[in-house]
Parts: structure tokens; C-alpha cells; sequence
């Protein structure tokens, strides 16, 4: 993942739909623009390393978790009692060896001991597009394998979140048991909803963007934040996604009718994004 906050930026309004406002700016300023306990899901991909440099000699990163602690804590407040964060936080490769760093896990466990959090469950996702394993040790010296799953973790304030897993029933396939936690969303009928799913001349794939391509390259599919908002959310209820990169979260809660607010930090992510959505509305 890319880097997309920087601090003391201001927060500036893209655009907006009767749902909901995609903003530019610091991850941890725009949540303070939300008003406490308004939100039943947080949705978002954060820098997976913060600010720092992955490293065999550091490999549990306290640093990193210490990056995250501000958009955590400004999530708590935002997040209904009963509501759910929901991050894509993965493993790293150490930049100076071929070995694995685990802030991911690190920061999940500190969560976890201060006592304000519990884990309800892990989700994988399929996505070797998405993945990258150093060419030198994957493909030069063939000593590590390709990296294909991503890790999302299913976090809330209390074990009694309202969830009915058959609001994700149409994500089903070949490769998961019914209800099952990996994800293999390419193989699902409900793989990104509109935009991308619209026929049009912009390309193969039916965005009329164009622009599909870049964005998957940026962010996750569509289907991704749709998932867990269909799992975890009720039409009209608040979705948030402080990293929103290219816009698939804002797509996604538009096209199951819940009100949103998405950021991200790059203008060239929330071009893209506001491009997505303008599509959308065509």
C-alpha cells in the first residue's frame, strides 16, 4: 500500500451525492469532521508499513502501531456502540533480506490487550494481482513464493454486533463453503457493481471512467467494501473509509443505498475516485 496522509493538511470537499462526500485530506482530520457514534462500519486499507521502512531487524514494528493509534482512536468515537472496523492490514517483506515483518499482527494484539477491542474474525483474500513479492527473491533467485492472500480483521467494541450472513450470499464460489471467510471475489456475480460492471467503449472491462485499470491497481475491487457492507450494515446506515483511495467504498455503499464518507489523502486517487463516482451517476 502507498502512503496517503500527510499531517496538518486541510480537509477539502471533491464532490458529493445525495448519499454521501468524498473529501481530500488527512486521514485523522476528516474523522474529526464526523460526529460521535454516527457510523456502523468503518471500511478502509491503511498504509500497510505507516512511514517506515520494512526491516528484518525490526519485524514487529512497535512504530507502526504507533502510526495507527490516531485513526483508531478517532474510529472508535466515529463508530456506532455496535459498530465494526473492518482493516485490510497485511504482511510485509523486509526491504534488506527475504524474510517477513508482522506489524499487522503487532498492532492487532495491542489492540486487543488495551481492552477496547475484540477480534471477531479474519477474512483472506484471494488477490495475487494485487500482491507483491520482490522479483529478485520470487522470480531471479525463485527462494520465496508469490504472495496471493490479503488479511482483513473484523474488530468492534463488543462481541454483539447485528450481523446476518446472508446478506453476502451472492458472493459465493467454486472455492468457499457457504458463508465461508475466504474470499475469492473475481468468481462472484456481484464483482464490481457499477460503475465497472456497465457496459461501455472505455475499455474491456465496461468502465466508463476508463479508468478501472489504475484503480484496481490502487485500491481493491469494488466487491471488497461491498462485502462487509452488505454483512455488516442496514440500507441508510453510515459507511466510512478514511483511506479511500480510488473510491470503491464510496462505489460500493452508492450502489446498496447507505450513506457515506470517504477520504484519501492523494489528488490523484480522489481525481479517479470523483471521476468513478460522477460515472456512476450517469
Amino acid at each position: 500500500m502507498n502512503s496517503r496522509t500527510a499531517p496538518g493538511a486541510a480537509v477539502r470537499t471533491v464532490t458529493a451525492t445525495g448519499s454521501g462526500t468524498l473529501t481530500q485530506g488527512d486521514a485523522v482530520d476528516f474523522l474529526r469532521t464526523l460526529p460521535d457514534a454516527t457510523a456502523q462500519l468503518v471500511v478502509t486499507s491503511p498504509w500497510f508499513t505507516g512511514p517506515f521502512t520494512p526491516s528484518s531487524t525490526d519485524p514487529t514494528s512497535p512504530g507502526f502501531a504507533k502510526w495507527l493509534d490516531p485513526f483508531v482512536a478517532e474510529i472508535a468515537r466515529v463508530l456506532r456502540p455496535d459498530g465494526s472496523l473492518v482493516l485490510e492490514l497485511g504482511c510485509c517483506w523486509a526491504k534488506d533480506a527475504p524474510v517477513r515483518t508482522v506489524q499487522n499482527f503487532s498492532a492487532i494484539a495491542g489492540l486487543l490487550a488495551g481492552g477496547d477491542w475484540h477480534l471477531l474474525q479474519e477474512f483472506y483474500w484471494y488477490n495475487p494481482g494485487f500482491l507483491d513479492t520482490d522479483v529478485e527473491w520470487s522470480d531471479r533467485r525463485r527462494e520465496r513464493l508469490d504472495d496471493c492472500v490479503s488479511t482483513w480483521f473484523w474488530l468492534a467494541g463488543t462481541p454483539d454486533v447485528p450481523v446476518d450472513v446472508r446478506g453476502v450470499r451472492g458472493f459465493q464460489n467454486h472455492l468457499t463453503r457457504a458463508y465461508g471467510n475466504f474470499l475469492v471475489l473475481g468468481d462472484s456475480a456481484a464483482d464490481d457493481p457499477a460503475p465497472d460492471s456497465r457496459p461501455g467503449p472505455a475499455d474491456a472491462s465496461g468502465d466508463p471512467s476508463g479508468e478501472r485499470e489504475r484503480a484496481h491497481a490502487e485500491r481493491f475491487p469494488v466487491a471488497l467494501p461491498e462485502y462487509f457492507i452488505r454483512l455488516l450494515t442496514r440500507e441508510g446506515e453510515l459507511v466510512v473509509d478514511p483511506f479511500a483511495g480510488t473510491g470503491a467504498t464510496a462505489l460500493a455503499a452508492e450502489a446498496t443505498g447507505r450513506a457515506w464518507a470517504c477520504n484519501d489523502f492523494s489528488d490523484e486517487a480522489t481525481g479517479i475516485a470523483e471521476r468513478r463516482i460522477d460515472a456512476l451517476r450517469r
